[in-house]
């Protein structure tokens, strides 16, 4: 396996924040994924902000951590994970 998903993967499980305190964070990332987005793009809802498409990027790596934790915090095993990936990536496929 990649070293940086068992780094991940390490990572994840070692978080000592609640599942609601990761479900509250998980709400502020994706918050704050469509304001490094709308600023990205000019929006007039964020003409404020001076963010870009790396800080867009950024938010979007937060935003899969904080729910990729969530998974791990149910107890998944890696084998599992990869399952379950696989089978949504099928149906998102076929779909497309």
């Amino acid at each position: 396996m990649d070293k940086t998903i068992q780094q991940f993967l390490r990572t994840a499980k070692n978080e000592s924040k609640s599942t609601e305190i990761l479900l509250i964070k998980l709400t502020e990332e994706v918050g704050e994924v469509a304001e490094a987005y709308l600023s990205d793009n000019h929006s007039s809802l964020n003409e404020n902000k001076n963010l870009t498409l790396q800080d867009y990027q950024e938010e979007l790596v937060d935003t899969l951590m904080v729910a990729a934790t969530l998974l791990v915090k149910t107890g998944i095993n890696e084998k599992d994970c990869i399952n379950l990936f696989n089978k949504k990536i099928k149906k998102w496929q076929s779909k497309q």
